[in-house]
C-alpha cells in the first residue's frame, strides 16, 4: 500500500464486530468461553439489545456487542443479555469491570421498569441472567484489573460490600497459533492470523496456508460463512501485514483455490476490499477537510476580534505586527491572547501571551 492509500481504521475491531454479529460465529466463540452453557442458548432467536437500555455516556462503546439470546431451562425459556467487549489494544482498559457492571445494572433497571408496568397480579420479579465476556486480541496478556474489587481505594475492609463481579476474559495471547488452528471453530482458526501478524514472513505464510486449508470445507457446507472468513483473511493481509507483501498474499490465496470458479470468487472479494479502501479514503479526506475548515474559521474569527479590540486598547499595529497576528492559526494561542488582552501593554507582549 503506498503512502497515499489509507488503511481502513480499526480493522480488527470492525471485522470482529461483523463476524460476532452473526449467530453462528457468536455461538462458536462462546463455545470456547463457556462450553458448559452453550447448549442452553437458542442462537436462532438471537437479537441485538435495544440501545435505549444504555443511556448517557454508557450507551455503549463502538466496539461493544450487546445481544439478547433465549436461554432454555428445564421448565421454561428466558432471555439472557450477552455482552461481548472487544479489546484489541495492547494497553488494556482498567475500566472494563465497571463498564460491564453498568451495562448489567442498566439492563436490570429496564427490566424492573417493564415489570412495574405489568397489571396485578404480577409474577415474582427475578433478574435476567447476564453473560459479560471480554475478547482481548492484544499481543500481550491482559495487564490490568479484572474484578470490580480491584478498583476500590483503601481501606480494603469496604471490599466486602462490593458486588463480586468479574467479566469472563478470553485472551488471544494465551493461545498459540497451532492451538487455534487445531480448534474446530472457524472463528478461532482465523484469529490465529492475529497471533502471527508481527512474525517473520515464513511463519505468517505457514499460518495463512493452514487457515485457508482449515476453512476449505466451509465453501460447500456454508458458503456465506466461508465468504465472511475469507474477507477477514484478505483484510488481515491488506491491513495488518507490510504493504509490499500484498501481491504475495493475493497469489497464495488464489493458488490454494480448488478450481477456476473459486479463484474468480476470491478475485471479486479482493476487488471489493480495494474499493472499500478507496471509499474510506475519500470519506476520511472529506471529514478532515471539514474539520480543518472549522478550525480555520474559528481562528479567523478570533483574529478579527483580537485585532478590533487590540486597536482600541493598544493602538494600530504596524505592518510586521499585523502580519504576525494574521499568521497565527493555533486556536489555543489565540484564546490565550484574548485572555491577556486587557493586561497587555504592547502588541509584542500580547502575541507572546502564554496564559
Amino acid at each position: 500500500m503506498n503512502e497515499a492509500e489509507p488503511q481502513i481504521r480499526d480493522f480488527v475491531d470492525r471485522s470482529l464486530r461483523e463476524l460476532l454479529s452473526k449467530p453462528v460465529n457468536l455461538e462458536g466463540f462462546l463455545g470456547a468461553v463457556v462450553p458448559e452453557l452453550i447448549a442452553g442458548f437458542d442462537f436462532a432467536k438471537m437479537r441485538p439489545a435495544r440501545r435505549e437500555y444504555f443511556l448517557g455516556q454508557w450507551r455503549s462503546r463502538e466496539a461493544d456487542l450487546l445481544f439478547e439470546i433465549p436461554y432454555r431451562l428445564p421448565d421454561r425459556e428466558d432471555w439472557a443479555l450477552v455482552c461481548v467487549l472487544l479489546e484489541h489494544q495492547t494497553k488494556t482498559d482498567w475500566r472494563t469491570p465497571l463498564t460491564t457492571l453498568i451495562y448489567a445494572a442498566l439492563y436490570w433497571e429496564w427490566q424492573l421498569r417493564q415489570w412495574e408496568m405489568l397489571k396485578s397480579p404480577r409474577p415474582d420479579f427475578l433478574l435476567r441472567p447476564i453473560l459479560p465476556v471480554v475478547l482481548h486480541t492484544g499481543s500481550r496478556p491482559w495487564g490490568t484489573v479484572k474484578t470490580l474489587r480491584d478498583l476500590l481505594i483503601e481501606p480494603a475492609v469496604f471490599r466486602s460490600f462490593l458486588p463480586d463481579w468479574q467479566p469472563l476474559f478470553w485472551e488471544l495471547a494465551q493461545h498459540s497459533p497451532d492451538q487455534l488452528l487445531h480448534s474446530h471453530e472457524a472463528l478461532l482458526q482465523v484469529l490465529a492470523l492475529l497471533r502471527v501478524e508481527d512474525q517473520e514472513q515464513a511463519e505468517a505464510v505457514r499460518t495463512f496456508r493452514s487457515v485457508l486449508q482449515q476453512l476449505d470445507p466451509l465453501h460447500d457446507t456454508n458458503f456465506v460463512r466461508w465468504e465472511d472468513m475469507i474477507r477477514f483473511i484478505l483484510g488481515w493481509a491488506t491491513h495488518r501485514r507490510p504493504p509490499e507483501e500484498r501481491p504475495l498474499w493475493s497469489s497464495l490465496a488464489e493458488e490454494m483455490q480448488a478450481d477456476e470458479q473459486r479463484k474468480q470468487e476470491l478475485k471479486a472479494m479482493q476487488m471489493t476490499i480495494a474499493d472499500e479502501i478507496r471509499l474510506e479514503g475519500k470519506a476520511e479526506g472529506k471529514a478532515e477537510g471539514k474539520a480543518e475548515g472549522k478550525v480555520e474559521g474559528k481562528a479567523e474569527a478570533f483574529r478579527g476580534v483580537l485585532l478590533h479590540l487590540g486597536r482600541q486598547h493598544l493602538g494600530e499595529p504596524d505592518a510586521t505586527t499585523l502580519q504576525a497576528v494574521e499568521s497565527i492559526t493555533d486556536v489555543d494561542h489565540l484564546e490565550r491572547m484574548s485572555r491577556a488582552l486587557l493586561q497587555a501593554k504592547s502588541w509584542t507582549e500580547l502575541i507572546a501571551a502564554r496564559s
